[in-house]
């Protein structure tokens, strides 16, 4: 078997589905059960489309590192499409489109291809943004993303101008063997705009807040969470073996990343309602995952990139559905949600105490070895800056639990049915064993990523 078949097969179901509507939803699980089985099957190595060997040609790479990301997004994706099997099931299409284009994203080491399927992923988004109701917010996200994949293709071309080839690994040769630096600012500073408007990185993500802001229970966690992971895995590759940031280019990156965090932060500190908080908190954990990315620290962005996907899918579904019941978002609106929800108040206490980085929850194992990591390359001033936006993000994370376990002027009435709450379950005990048991962890080293071997030794 190949890896071709984790894009092949949801094409092939999504055209099918088309044909079989009332069915789609029921396929579409079929198939995300399949490509996780198939993950943990399929070998490691370079995938070859058409008999011609590289750099000619289309090919594949599924290494430590793309399977990682294949089993977040793909087994994500057939949790949320589970849990909403009744209220969207018009959207199974739909979700074998953003599934093959995702997975194509992550697998391809060829840069036109991965254009291409940035632009099926993208239309699959733009669609499942519909369910929200909210065209304008729509259409605004259609036409950034647009914006934001032009600029990526034109980065494109011009590399494939400079070095007459369009395979990743090939190029990075390329570009290692000329040692000129400065020839190609341009075009990686258009490519990582282009990836910055999907992976909600300031300041090319206005579009957010009318997506996220106005999101329900398909939406929210599969743009926060999905989309959002897999763009941040596929821009760290990029940012680990292609984009050579260096000098100038490198100290301007560094800091329209530390301004997106602190940004980040305070907007979400700013604001009342809830599906805001969540999103530009959101945001502000994008830019630092890509700091990660960009200072080489890549284990521990992979760990921070699952941990927030995990969390975030739990806060989304959480406060989407309630917002559905109660008619409103706003945190006053929600007081004492968790008083009849116990269960789903301690899991989404958990999920949100993990993203603050407490003791006892995955995420203070990740921030405590990333900022070890920042400061064994003297990178103090990230530190201070991160350590800053965390106490902004702890304040306005605590104020939003305290609303939701305490009992406002009205009585709340919301209902989670057994699905959500086992999914609640499953993951916030995923978050805390990993927080007290951290060996997996300790021993993941480099080889998560092979690229560079892959580079160095031809």
């Amino acid at each position: 078997m190949s890896a071709i078949l984790l894009i092949a097969i949801p094409l092939l179901a999504a055209f099918l589905s088309i044909m079989m509507k009332k069915t789609s939803s029921y396929i579409l699980l079929a198939v995300g059960i399949f490509n996780v089985v198939l993950l943990f099957i399929l070998p490691d190595g370079f995938v070859i489309i058409g008999g011609f060997r590289q750099p000619l040609g289309i090919n594949l790479l599924l290494d430590t590192y793309s399977r990682i990301a294949l089993l977040l997004l793909n087994s994500l994706i057939l949790v949320i499409t589970y849990l909403n099997l009744k209220s969207y099931k018009s959207y199974g299409t739909i979700l074998m489109l953003a599934l093959a284009g995702l997975n194509g994203l992550v697998l391809t080491n060829d840069l036109f291809n991965f254009f291409v399927f940035l632009e099926i992923s993208g239309i699959a988004a733009y669609l499942i943004t519909t369910s929200n109701k909210k065209p304008r917010s729509t259409f605004h996200y259609l036409i950034l993303g647009s914006v934001g994949s032009s600029l990526f293709l034109f980065g494109v071309i011009i590399l494939y101008a400079m070095y007459g080839t369009l395979n990743i690994v090939g190029m990075i040769r390329l570009i290692q063997a000329s040692g000129n630096y400065k020839e190609v600012i341009l075009p990686f500073t258009l490519m990582f705009i282009g990836l910055g408007v999907e992976a909600k990185l300031l300041p090319f993500n206005s579009w957010v807040k009318g997506v996220l802001g106005n999101s329900n229970t398909l939406s929210g966690p599969m743009i926060a969470s999905v989309y959002a992971g897999s763009m941040s895995f596929v821009l760290g590759r990029l940012i680990t073996n292609l984009f050579n940031f260096q000098g100038s280019l490198l100290t301007i990156v560094t800091i329209i990343l530390a301004v997106g965090i602190v940004a980040g932060d305070l907007m979400a500190f700013a604001s009342t309602k809830t599906r805001e908080i969540l999103l530009f908190s959101s945001v502000a954990q994008a830019s630092i995952i890509a700091l990660l990315f960009v200072n080489g620290i890549i284990i521990w962005a992979v760990y921070l990139i699952i941990a927030n996907a995990l969390s975030k899918t739990v806060m989304f579904l959480v406060i989407n559905k309630a917002t559905k019941d109660v008619g409103s978002d706003e945190s006053q609106d929600l007081r004492g949600l968790f008083i009849k929800n116990i269960l789903v108040g301690v899991t989404f206490t958990l999920a949100t105490l993990s993203v603050m980085g407490l003791p006892l929850l995955v995420g203070f194992k990740i921030k405590l070895a990333f900022l070890t990591g920042l400061a064994d390359a003297n990178h103090i001033w990230l530190i201070a800056i991160i350590l800053i936006a965390s106490v902004i993000e702890g304040i306005y994370f605590v104020r939003l639990l305290v609303k939701l376990w305490y009992k406002g002027d009205k009585e709340i009435n919301v209902s989670y049915n057994y699905s959500f709450k086992t999914v609640f379950v499953i993951i916030a005990l995923a978050l805390l064993v990993f927080g007290t048991y951290s060996t997996p962890l300790n021993y993941l080293d480099n080889s998560i990523d092979t690229v560079m071997e892959e580079v160095n030794n031809g």
